[in-house]
């Protein structure tokens, strides 16, 4: 089966559209792509690694697919929980593939399968997927469980919290995000066709008690919070305001320069997380759209797109490329903050590597991020705006 990879049309960013996809010369609508797209997210006979490598290689040549690569890399986590009986030890078969969409599946799965929420337990069962030489498996699985969590208390996101809160500190703000995103998702009904943009985060769990996102409101639900919840929300408002302007990053910023007292620069943050994480697009077009808003604020939002690239690979490649391209008033941040996720993700054995391998100058600034472990009692993501 061969696609042809869908097209961006100018001035309408926001709108994939799918040109003459053909299989055996019929010409597919966008319903017939949208379900052969679907089937990659039902669990194949060979199991949970079999399914994920399936999708990865028709990610590889459908951007369709790419797309909603983490929303069905979710779907295959869940219904692996299931088919094994709620054994949560599937998720060592997950990957970061797609946003580690698998491990979220996973961890929701598991806490719908156990019908009770235990925080010791969970944590225990995240801890086990990973160590302190592998982190990103345990940070992944801890923002899981935000999302499970969050519809095992039937969407009552502050009691979310608060259990997020029952964590060891350097776990919390993974909880806490995941819980922030499945509360966004939720309340916007959203799902692999439901969205009528890109960005959708996860499919599915949809609730009528799922908190509302006030549509007068820019700054809804983000505004309700305050740290330690907030710093987590805030790095998700953006996709909401983004969504709001039809993805136009700088009616995005504008927005942005009116958000709630000490919120513009984490806002700015978001804009720049979201817009590349949702369109994929090359250094130079991500640069055009930081250079969108407020010229002293722009080396934030070059940070969030680091933080993107950082979490779409764990290698550290991608973002070091995209912050050796950015304007040199741009690369502390970037690099600072590339770094600082990737100490949540990356094997400490490969981290030296990981800071020799970029620009001498900012190599130091590396180093200092990366010297860190997500297993510390006191240590939590720092970002760009934040000293």
């Amino acid at each position: 089966m061969a696609f042809r990879r869908a097209q961006w049309i100018p001035g309408l960013v926001a709108c994939l559209v799918l040109a003459d996809v053909t299989l055996a010369g019929v010409l597919l609508s966008r319903r017939q792509v949208a379900d052969r797209a679907s089937a990659l997210g039902v669990l194949a006979p060979g199991g949970l690694a079999a399914s994920l490598d399936r999708l990865q290689r028709a990610a590889a040549q459908d951007t369709l697919v790419l797309r909603e690569g983490h929303q069905l890399a979710h779907a295959l986590g869940r219904q692996a929980v299931r088919a094994s009986g709620g054994d949560a030890s599937v998720i060592g078969q997950c990957r970061p593939d797609f946003g580690s969409g698998c491990y979220h599946g996973v961890v929701e799965a598991f806490v719908q399968t156990r019908g009770r929420v235990d925080m010791a337990e969970l944590e225990l069962m995240c801890v086990a997927a990973g160590s302190d030489e592998r982190p990103g498996p345990v940070s992944e699985c801890m923002h899981g469980l935000g999302h499970g969590v969050l519809a095992a208390t039937g969407f009552d996101l502050p009691a979310t919290l608060h259990l997020c809160d029952d964590l060891r500190p350097a776990f919390r703000d993974p909880c806490y995000s995941g819980a922030f995103m499945e509360t966004i998702n939720s309340a916007m009904g959203v799902g692999l066709r439901g969205a009528a943009a890109p960005g959708r985060h996860h499919a599915g769990m949809a609730s009528a008690n799922a908190p509302s996102v006030d549509p007068a409101d820019p700054y809804s639900p983000c505004d309700r919070f305050d740290n330690p919840y907030g710093s987590a929300c805030w790095l998700l408002q953006g996709f909401l305001i983004l969504r709001r302007v039809g993805y136009d990053a700088g009616e995005a910023f504008r927005i942005c320069d009116g958000a709630p007292t000490g919120r513009v620069t984490g806002c700015y943050e978001s804009i720049g997380h979201q817009l590349t994480g949702l369109f994929q697009r090359d250094d130079a077009w991500i640069i055009a759209q930081c250079g969108r808003g407020r010229a002293e604020l722009a080396p934030v939002c070059a940070g969030g797109a680091a933080h993107a690239l950082a979490q779409i690979d764990w290698s550290g490649g991608r973002a070091a490329r995209f912050c050796a391209a950015a304007l040199p008033e741009w690369k502390e941040a970037c690099y600072r903050t590339a770094a600082a996720v990737l100490a949540t993700l990356t094997p400490r054995d490969e981290r030296t590597a990981l800071c020799r391998a970029i620009e001498p100058a900012y190599e130091e600034t590396c180093r200092r991020a990366l010297g860190r472990t997500i297993f510390g009692d006191t240590v939590r993501y720092t970002s760009v705006g934040e000293p």
